[in-house]
């Protein structure tokens, strides 16, 4: 018994022994900056680590070990183990088939999806909208083929915060959104898009109801010398093409990317036959300058600019001759000032939109009651704001954000109108009766805002986040219309202060994670639902009229989220409740019926925007299978109920629920990808909104792949296969058609599609 425990203490010894404690440190190559969460482990053992929020790890292996640390998004690698090592890791490049569910428990933005689609890679987006369609919860809002804007869960227009680059803004001179955002990127240039699905961060200005960000192409040390690729697409149902070229040189001190398209779409013709007007050109261009005077530095300048013409609206009165916008941006960040400042950052903007809204001046094909009424409505945004903020850790396992934010935004316009015939009679008036109307009445907003969030690791898997944000909003109408003054007694400058936060737990363990949040989000009211007044900017013929006294709307948002990971499959999903406080939505007024803003018609009662109290309800989730190396299936499901408290009906402008699934085979060499979409009926519809049942439909699209050569990749598809006859729930009537009992904008029907692409 003597010699057996000698024994297995020399055994016990000796086993030790052959074990080191290793310790080292995980950094991004690029940014210098310390990993949290990747997954060291040995290759020869079952030892496993996961580095902290300063990237450090401490893993006991066998002498002579081989560590593999691997992070989602960067490569793999494989090194010998000793002590004191450091890891640097290598960003993937950038795949838009891949979809990610960002895993970072102390930086990544509570939440936070991001979202590589690959619908670019063998059909023609209109605009970035388009991008959106196969994302769980989100729909689109469609006025023309180009006035497209995404829709998630209820949010819309100003409801959801777009960013583009994570601080730049553009904002839609027009008062019916003929040119949002997303008519203003191109889409090709779009490498991922990031969501909060709700009011959980308080690091990008006011956040009522999610925030969407769109990331276009950042320098790696892969990206080093001249690079660059060439893009030509074409589809049938349009006569749709797309020219594209994007040259990167890039070095460690100093990188330079010019990308440029041209957009030519025609009309289309739906499932039912039906010509739908969609046509429209735009050229568009980009430069981005970026210099690193140092390695824990880096400075950016980027420039846009988008020219746009011939653009029809089927939804909307009138149609864009001209739709011009640029941005110019600038950034600046510096990295590791100190153990306890992470980095300092400062980001600027200024975007300007000229848009021209007509009903035949300067289009080569007129609307049917040009020139008896010639209208005609220059209109132009000036917005311009920027944010510095500070990134702290001020203690182990402690990360903090903190800064100040500001958008200033700014919009003028006359609406002229020439009445050279009676719109009733057809009679030639002598002279012609000319309105000029007060578009936007010399209306600002300027928006200063104050955050903190700071992310804090519990313990070994748990993880708090907590932020508070507030927003000093000042709005005024300078040049008041006299019909305006009328109706409200003060339309001088409005002060609001708005106070929102969010707090949210994180469990994470490995591949598993699972999230309670909690977020109030405010969002002060808009120019259009302030200020605008007796112009027809919704989905119906109806005036709306601003109302300077409207609160600003808060939504108290709940939120439970899980995700988990195994070795071939994936799965996760989210379930949540809103509390709306002074929600926003105009509401039918006959007691302000009249004939002012009129061009001779008879007038019908306008809608009034006016604050109600409501709530929302629903989930979404989605699964991912690697069946083989080369077989994918994914599926999501989104749905959301929406009911407004203070009206006793169905919230407005919200989308049925909806389905999607893809079945996708990939060598490498090849792949071919089969996405269906199914959507529910929608019953839940609002009747003083003038809304109607919207039917269900389904479609499949098949998209093909080939890469014969390196660096050239020949693809096809053909877009709603079986050539359903559809329109959206969030779709416009044609021309404002009232009740909505006019046709609908259908979708296109069967498109055939090529495209080609070299990259070198």
């Amino acid at each position: 018994m003597k010699q057996l425990l000698i024994i297995m203490l020399l055994w016990t010894g000796y086993v030790f022994a052959q074990h080191k404690s290793i310790t080292g440190k995980v950094y991004d190559a690029t940014s210098k900056e310390p990993i949290a969460g990747a997954v060291i482990k040995s290759t020869n053992s079952e030892a496993k680590s996961i580095s902290d929020i300063d990237g450090n790890f401490n893993i006991a292996v066998p002498e002579g070990s081989i560590l593999e640390c691997s992070y989602p998004n960067y490569k793999t690698i494989k090194l010998p183990a000793k002590n004191g090592m450091s890891i640097t890791m290598i960003k993937k490049s950038i795949s838009l088939d891949e979809v990610v569910i960002k895993a970072d428990p102390m930086e990544d933005i509570t939440h936070s999806v991001v979202v590589m689609d690959d619908v670019v890679k063998s059909s023609q987006p209109r605009n970035v909208a388009d991008l959106f369609k196969d994302i769980p919860g989100f729909s689109i809002q469609k006025r023309s083929a180009t006035a497209m804007e995404p829709s998630l869960r209820s949010f819309k227009y100003e409801e959801m915060n777009i960013k583009y680059d994570g601080g730049n803004k553009m904002v839609n001179a027009c008062p019916n959104r003929m040119d949002p955002i997303t008519a203003h990127v191109i889409p090709e240039s779009v490498r991922k898009i990031e969501v909060v699905k709700g009011p959980f961060t308080v690091r990008f200005g006011q956040t009522f109801g999610g925030l969407v960000n769109m990331v276009t192409r950042q320098p790696t040390p892969d990206d080093y010398g001249l690079h660059g690729d060439l893009q030509s697409g074409y589809e049938t149902n349009g006569n749709n093409l797309v020219l594209r070229a994007d040259i990167l040189y890039a070095t460690e001190k100093l990188d330079l990317n010019v990308d440029g398209e041209h957009r030519y779409f025609g009309d289309y013709t739906d499932g039912a036959g039906v010509v739908t007007p969609a046509g429209f050109k735009t050229d568009s261009y980009s430069v981005k300058l970026g210099y690193n005077p140092t390695k824990n530095q880096r400075l950016q300048v980027n420039w846009h600019q988008k020219f746009g013409s011939e653009i029809k609206h089927a939804g909307l009165p009138m149609d864009s001759p001209k739709d011009d916008s640029y941005l110019l941006g600038l950034d600046y960040k510096i990295k590791q000032l100190s153990e306890k400042i992470r980095y300092v950052q400062f980001k600027s903007y200024y975007s300007y939109v000229d848009h021209l809204m007509t009903n035949g001046y300067g289009m080569e094909k007129p609307r049917p009651n040009y020139p008896g009424i010639d209208a005609r409505t220059p209109v132009s945004s000036n917005t311009m704001g920027g944010k510095l903020e500070v990134a702290l850790t001020p203690k182990k396992d402690w990360l903090i954000y903190t800064g100040l934010d500001a958008d200033i935004i700014k919009r003028d316009g006359t609406k002229t109108v020439i009445i050279n015939n009676n719109p009733n009679t057809g009679v030639p008036l002598n002279p012609p009766t000319i309105k000029k109307l007060k578009v936007w009445q010399d209306a600002y907003i300027n928006d200063f805002g104050v955050f903190a969030e700071a992310n804090h690791k519990l313990s070994e898997h748990y993880y708090l986040t907590a932020g508070l944000r507030t927003d000093y909003v000042v709005s005024e109408s300078r040049d008041p219309a006299q019909g305006f003054v009328d109706i409200y007694d003060n339309t001088g400058q409005k002060t609001d202060i708005t106070v929102g936060g969010n707090v949210s737990v994180k469990y994470k363990k490995d591949d598993y994670q699972l999230q309670l949040a909690f977020g109030r989000g405010t969002r002060t009211p808009s120019m259009l639902e302030r200020y605008i007044y007796r112009f027809i900017v919704g989905r119906d013929s109806r005036e709306y009229i601003g109302n300077p006294n409207l609160k600003p709307e808060i939504n108290n948002q709940v939120e439970v989220s899980v995700q988990r990971k195994w070795t071939k499959f994936q799965a996760g999903g989210s379930i949540f409740y809103s509390y709306f406080q002074d929600y926003i939505t105009p509401v039918l007024t006959p007691a302000l019926t009249s004939s002012e803003g009129s061009c001779g018609a008879p007038p019908k009662p306008p809608k009034v925007f006016k604050n109600v109290d409501a709530y929302q309800y629903g989930f979404d989730s989605y699964v991912a299978y690697q069946l083989t190396d080369r077989w994918l299936i994914k599926a999501d499901i989104a749905f959301t109920k929406a009911y407004d408290i203070t009206l006793d009906e169905p919230l407005a402008q919200v989308a049925p629920p909806n389905a999607h699934l893809e079945v996708k085979y990939d060598t490498g060499t090849y792949w071919v990808d089969v996405r269906g979409e199914l959507v529910a009926t929608q019953t839940g519809y609002a009747p003083s909104f003038l809304e109607t049942e919207t039917p269900g439909h389904n479609t499949i699209d098949l998209r093909l792949g080939w890469k014969p050569y390196k660096g050239l990749s020949l693809g096809a598809a053909v877009l709603n296969l079986t050539d359903e006859a559809y329109y959206n729930h969030l779709n416009f009537g044609f021309v404002n058609a009232d009740d909505l009992t006019g046709r609908r904008i259908y979708e296109p029907g069967r498109s055939y599609s090529v495209f080609l692409k070299y990259k070198f």
